[in-house]
């Protein structure tokens, strides 16, 4: 069987066939060919085309020779390859042939699923296939440009992606000439610049380093008036100062198998002496369903649960979830925390405990649950139930204590080794797994500092004082560098004699722990110990403004940042993250430091602080959303969640409506564009408080609510509280805040109900107007061109697009200008496939950079839609594996139905039609055939497909396939799809 051919552009347009390149033909043959290929799938007249090729001084014989031209192209294409001609015009279609550009975005997308060094081998071969800009000589042409400029932008993307990911893997001395080069080529991205002097500093070229760092920005202001951004004057700083930490290779990209559910789970300690313990847990994996690591608070539980993780994922084909506790307050949030880091929200006629059971009924994964000693009454029966109604589920829990669960493994995970009593030999003591510590870590923090025979009698004493707690070994370490090792050592000694600290076993390691925690406390500064009990009532992490607004509950001016710094040098408190200043405090420190927080009678007002700083934040936040630092803003947000669930607590158990609606109120959009309904729950809560009905946002709140409703497929209701929303609304009749209109407008149509469905979108028009917040108009707009479309005016609704886009400029927002595109993409499918598919992509693109995973999702179920349509179907259908599950995670009933429909088409076109059967009686079972927004003709081909499942099929195979998908749970007919995908995909796509 020969190989297809290959059709190149990725630098000028070539055919390649069997190792040769097959020439084409003249220029004039060349330009047709690079046009009809641009063009891919879109019909293009033959006026189109001699325009194209003669501009105003076209023969006579232009039409003739278009003819002929395509002719012969035709014949040197074929077999691999197709231009199709019709009435319309000429189209040309791939076939069993090869394009380059396709090949090159099909490695791009896979090398975003896989490991570091298996992504950089897949850019390395996708930038491999590049020789040239995109269609080379004819890449400015007006019928060319537009997708040589989109591959072109796509070829900077992957190797902007390409030098982050060799950064990881490489060593950096053969990365200095490649982002010299890159520099060179690319003077304006910044990227390049920050790994040029990442790769100087870690060949020991610091002094190149700065040089560059200082051409750098030299070049910005003079070329763009602008100044470099804080990650790179960050990294200068750090190079400046001769960090260490510098030298450590840059983490890897996040797993996609690995779900994290806080910010930062580890501490700096190092990870040595362990390695028993990690083949002791992955071998008890393979036969326990449940196991806990216990011991004392620093012993290092949480970075031996990951490191186990990290090693056995490979045997779990739904990945790894990671549950962090440490910052919850209040048990009775055990279950919300659970799904918010399964990314998973709370489902139809469901509680959030049926619905992570369901979720995880047919997976397998593990789940790793840290720091569970204060939620246990909580968790335990959940963690029984979860393991018993899902087989493939592994649990890995660490507590200072067992959950007490029947058949529960336990690890007691001691603390390192340290060396025996009387040892004076330096290589002796070098040995243990303390001393290998607490040296490594005293190195970070004291310059020039090793074991020697002078110093070594000293280290093992502190490490023997300290039981080998990690924890502890890494805070006595940090103190190396003021008072030296023998005054720590004997100031040890004379500490914990003092306190009582004879005893030995698990308790009296607790006792260790929290004495050096006292005696670390002891040694702070007054003023130092004030700020660190402050800091301890973030939940999660805390940047220098939070710290700042918060350590202020005294009457003592103090220099908040400046504590800050120092409490991070003696390892009080961790920094997390230098690109954004965001610090934490580690859980057995913030444990010690609340409770003298509350001794000392200020816990309530810092926790007051708190609460008022993260209702500033997300009002602060909500405008930051409708500005062009969207993207800024929805980071932020996202970062400080677990604070904002603090503060919303806090509101709670103080009954302070105000504040409880207003963070609500503030954080909508942030939820509904990050598909984290959470906030949906938050709402029912606040508005059940006493003075709730009081307060200005308790219209929108309840509209919040009722959008909770909608999403979850409960429609009456969402209409019944929406229409409530309206009537609390101060008699007004628009809402303040145009979210009841959105929702009415929304489940109505979802309900078939389009005349009034469109009644309120245009009410919400009004009220966005009234509201005078051009975001709000931009979306109304996007909305009433949706439903235009939708009922079949494509030209209103290409109009309407038209206006969004307008108001999307005035507001900025990167989210408005996604909406306008995705309706007018919308608005053109059936008339101009290939300019849609690009508004639809760039839709996608642009919601996901802006952090909105919502109309990200949105869009692609119309990317993928068009691909099909253009016989990509492969490529359609993973497509659609990712957006499925993006909304059933979320809880977005509506859109995972019209996903599933979508796929359903797909199926019935490749033939696949049992399958495609079963979907259909899953569709028909929850009221989804044809309930969504559905253009009319798209309700005429599922209708047709239909028909043609029940004729080929016979009646009684038929109805037994749509008996099983009717009987079939959301999570099954999720499970249903992704396998069908799995099945006719798998080894299709290269």
């Amino acid at each position: 069987m020969s190989t297809p051919a290959e059709l190149r552009v990725l630098g000028g347009l070539e055919l390649h066939r069997c190792g040769e390149v097959v020439p084409i033909g003249g220029p004039k043959a060349q330009l047709l060919s690079s046009i009809l290929v641009a063009q891919c799938g879109a019909r293009l007249s033959v006026d189109r085309l001699v325009e194209a090729l003669w501009a105003d001084d076209a023969p006579k014989s232009a039409t003739a020779t278009i003819q002929s031209s395509v002719s012969r192209l035709r014949s040197i294409l074929a077999p691999d390859f197709s231009i199709i001609h019709d009435a319309g015009g000429y189209r040309f279609e791939t076939g069993a042939g090869e394009l380059d550009a396709r090949r090159f975005e099909r490695l791009l997308l896979r090398s975003r699923t896989v490991e570091p060094i298996a992504c950089a081998e897949a850019l390395d071969e996708a930038l491999g296939l590049w020789h040239g800009p995109a269609f080379g000589e004819f890449a400015d042409r007006p019928e060319v440009c537009g997708e040589a400029i989109r591959l072109n932008e796509l070829r900077l993307v992957a190797t902007d992606e390409w030098a982050e990911v060799k950064m990881r893997t490489d060593h950096p001395a053969t990365m200095v000439g490649e982002l010299e080069s890159l520099v060179s080529m690319h003077p304006l991205r910044e990227c390049y610049w920050r790994l040029l002097m990442l790769a100087l500093y870690r060949t020991g070229r610091q002094a190149e380093a700065l040089r560059r760092a200082s051409e750098f920005r030299k070049m910005l202001a003079h070329e763009a008036g602008l100044d470099p951004s804080p990650a790179v004057r960050e990294l200068e700083a750090q190079i400046l100062a001769d960090d260490p930490a510098l030298l450590a290779r840059d983490a890897p990209p996040p797993d996609p198998r690995v779900r994290i559910g806080a910010p930062a789970l580890l501490g700096a300690t190092s990870f040595i002496g362990r390695d028993p313990d990690v083949a002791s847990l992955m071998a008890a994996i393979e036969e326990q369903q449940l196991i806990t690591i216990t011991g004392p608070g620093g012993v290092g539980k949480t970075r031996l649960a990951l490191r186990v993780a990290g090693g056995i994922i490979d045997d779990f084909a739904d990945g790894v979830s990671v549950v962090e506790f440490g910052s919850l307050r209040d048990p009775a949030g055990t279950a919300q925390v659970i799904a918010t880091a399964l990314d998973v929200q709370q489902r139809q006629h469901r509680s959030i405990e049926a619905t992570i059971e369901e979720f995880l009924g047919p997976s397998r994964s593990l789940l790793v649950l840290d720091s569970c000693e204060h939620v246990t009454d909580v968790l335990a029966p959940l963690v029984d139930r979860f393991r018993s109604s899902c087989p493939g589920l592994r649990i890995l829990a660490t507590s200072r204590q067992p959950l007490g669960l029947p058949g529960e493994f336990i690890e007691l995970l001691a603390p390192l080794a340290v060396p025996p009593d009387g040892s004076d030999l330096t290589a002796e003591i070098g040995r243990s797994a303390a001393v290998e510590l607490f040296v490594s870590r005293a190195a970070a923090t004291t310059p020039g500092f090793s074991l020697t025979d002078a110093n070594s009698v000293a280290v093992a004493e502190v490490c023997r004082r300290l039981d080998g707690i990690p924890l502890a070994l890494e805070l006595a370490a940090a103190r190396l560098r003021t008072i030296g090792i023998d005054a720590l050592s004997s100031g040890l000694h004379q500490r914990i004699e003092m306190l009582g600290q004879t005893q030995r076993g698990a308790d009296g390691r607790q006792r260790t722990i929290y004495d050096l925690v006292k005696w670390s406390y002891d040694l702070l500064a007054p003023d130092e110990q004030i700020i660190f009990e402050q800091l301890a009532v973030f939940a999660g992490g805390f940047d220098l403004a939070a710290a700042e607004s918060v350590c202020g509950v005294t009457d003592t001016p103090m220099s908040v940042v400046g504590h800050v710094a120092s409490l991070v040098d003696k390892s009080m408190i961790v920094l997390v993250d230098p690109s954004t200043s965001r610090y934490r405090v580690l859980e057995p420190l913030r444990e010690f430091g609340l409770d003298h927080l509350r001794s000392r009678g200020l816990f309530d007002a810092a926790e007051e602080c708190h609460l008022r700083w993260f209702v500033d934040l997300a009002e602060r936040g909500a405008v930051g959303l409708d500005s062009p630092e969207e993207a800024v803003w929805s980071a932020a947000l996202d970062r400080d969640f677990a604070n904002f669930r603090a503060a919303h607590l806090t509101a709670l158990q103080r009954q302070d409506a105000r504040a409880a609606l207003r963070l609500v109120s503030s954080l909508r959009e942030f939820a509904i564009r990050s598909v984290n309904y959470e906030i949906t729950s938050w709402a029912d809560a606040s508005t059940a408080l006493d003075q709730a009905h009081e307060t200005p946002d308790f219209p929108t709140v309840l509209a919040v609510a009722a959008y909770g409703r909608f999403v979850r497929g409960d429609m009456q209701t969402a209409v019944d509280l929406a229409h409530r929303a309206l009537e609390v609304s101060g008699g007004s009749e628009l809402s303040a805040s145009a979210l009841p209109e959105r929702v009415l407008g929304n489940a109505l149509f979802y309900m078939e109900q389009t005349e009034e469905a469109m009644y309120w979108m245009d009410r919400m028009q009004l009220s966005a107007r009234q509201a005078g917040s051009p975001g709000g108009i931009a979306h109304a707009l996007y909305m009433q061109s949706v439903g235009q479309t939708s009922v079949g005016d494509e030209i209103r609704g290409a109009v309407l697009a038209g206006e969004a886009r307008a108001a999307a400029d005035a507001a900025g927002s990167p989210t408005a200008r996604a909406q306008a595109d995705y309706a007018l993409g919308l608005a053109l499918e059936s008339t101009d496939p290939v300019e849609a598919l690009k508004l639809l992509q760039r839709a996608a693109r642009v919601g996901a950079e802006a952090g909105n995973r919502w109309i990200e999702a949105f869009a692609l179920t119309e990317v993928h839609s068009l691909r099909a349509h253009q016989g990509e179907n492969m490529l359609a259908l993973v497509g659609y594996a990712e957006v499925v599950d993006t909304w059933y995670r979320g809880g977005d009933w509506a859109n995972q139905w019209l996903s599933i429909r979508r796929v359903l088409g797909i199926l019935v076109e490749l033939g696949v039609l049992e399958p495609a059967a079963v979907l259909h009686g899953a569709l028909a079972a929850v009221g989804a055939a044809g309930a969504m927004p559905i253009a009319p003709a798209e309700a005429e081909h599922l209708s047709g497909s239909v028909a043609a499942l029940r004729s080929l099929l016979g009646p009684a195979t038929f109805a037994d396939a749509v008996r099983m998908g009717a009987s079939l749970r959301d999570r099954e007919i999720v499970t249903f799809v992704k396998q069908q995908i799995t099945e006719l995909t798998d080894g299709q796509l290269g």
